[in-house]
């Protein structure tokens, strides 16, 4: 029974070596993670620095019209609807005046006709009282009394003209008023429905009601707003890439084409409206998408250049790098070196322009110079502003 025993634990053992040696067999030698380790250096050198902008905006068309009515009452019949593409001069709706423009298109010709009466009549008058001073029967006052009557009636009749002419082609003797397209374009927007009452725009107590708007989608703009603080780094013509959350796969150039001279309020800030234009027509670029915009800043050739993440702030700060001595390329942390060794010394720095990775230094390194991309522990990481 002992000998049985001995032979099961003699085998148990057995294979327990056999595992251990294949086990260490198997095993490859161990790499040196130190030279697998990141180099967390970085020369400096020279390169080139497009700088980028991004903003979002709105795509409108570059011309869009409101149409209203010159004459209020009440829309009979449209004769085009949204989508519809109309133009300049053509009969786009139909209205029957109300009393109240019956009214004033009665009292305008009314005046009219009177102040031609009164000019005819202040001529001839005129002139009966030139024969009379020519024979002496009247005086010179009387004649210049004549002729002073006859310059106001003269001024009565221009006015009463001017005011007929503003609703001339409302004079009409059929029962509506049509309403004429003054631009050519699509109507994008028609809120207005048969039988429902319309102001006229030239009344003195209303802006008038807009029947509909009609825009030209042949050219069209994106529409945005430049905080207060950005605005300096934005100029009429300068170029950008936009591409639109609808077509994802396209992208599309234009350039600023307009910067509002003065800031409005919107949400509690201080903005600049600003225009883009867009080589694209309405047809894909719809009026109300959202557009992103990459604007082109100035470009700098062969300049000392060093990412971003190598900038950082000290205690009063400043924009700081941590240049390297030669033999610290690689920073490694070593009981022989003091902190400004492994780490680095800090260096204030002025930079320039960024292209969101790569930033322009302008003073406080040259090239060759070697810095750090990790922090010290008293310093903390700038938060740049890339917009």
């Amino acid at each position: 029974m002992k000998k049985k025993w001995k032979v099961i634990i003699g085998i148990t053992l057995t294979v327990v070596v056999i595992g251990i040696v294949g086990k260490q067999c198997a095993k490859k030698p161990a790499t040196d993670t130190s030279s697998q380790a990141t180099d967390q250096s970085y020369t400096v050198i020279k390169g080139d620095i497009d700088a980028k902008i991004e903003i979002t905006g709105e795509i409108q068309p570059q011309t869009l019209v409101s149409l209203k009515s010159k004459v209020s009452g009440k829309i009979v019949k449209f004769y085009v609807e949204e989508n519809d593409y109309v133009k300049t001069g053509q009969v786009v709706a139909d209205i029957e005046p109300d009393y109240n423009q019956a009214n004033i298109l009665f009292n305008t010709k009314s005046n009219l006709q009177r102040a031609e009466i009164s000019l005819k009549n202040a001529r001839k008058e005129a002139l009966d009282k030139k024969s009379l001073l020519d024979q002496n029967f009247i005086s010179q006052k009387d004649y210049d009394n004549a002729v002073d009557a006859l310059k106001n009636a003269e001024i009565e009749y221009k006015q009463a003209i001017d005011q007929y002419e503003l609703i001339r082609e409302l004079d009409t003797s059929a029962k509506v008023i049509h309403v004429y397209a003054t631009s050519s374009g699509v109507v994008i927007e028609r809120k207005i429905n048969e039988g429902e009452m319309v102001q006229s725009s030239v009344s003195s107590y209303g802006e008038g009601t807009v029947l509909m708007k009609i825009a030209d989608l042949n050219k069209m703009i994106v529409k945005s707003n430049i905080n207060e603080v950005d605005i300096a780094k934005f100029t009429v013509g300068q170029k950008a890439t936009i591409s639109l959350d609808a077509y994802p796969y396209d992208s599309f150039s234009g350039k600023i084409i307009k910067i509002a001279p003065m800031a409005v309020s919107e949400n509690n800030a201080k903005v600049f409206p600003i225009e883009i234009s867009l080589n694209a027509i309405g047809q894909k670029a719809k009026p109300g998408m959202t557009a992103n915009v990459s604007l082109l800043g100035d470009a700098k050739t062969d300049v000392l250049i060093i990412p971003i993440r190598a900038v950082f702030s000290d205690d009063k700060n400043q924009d700081v790098v941590y240049i390297l001595p030669k033999q610290a390329a690689t920073p490694a942390p070593t009981k022989s070196k003091t902190p400004n060794q492994s780490q680095g010394v800090a260096t204030p720095i002025k930079l320039g322009a960024n292209d969101l990775q790569m930033v322009e230094v302008i003073s406080g390194l040259k090239e060759g110079d070697k810095i750090s991309l990790t922090e010290t522990k008293k310093s903390t990481s700038m938060q740049m502003m890339m917009h």
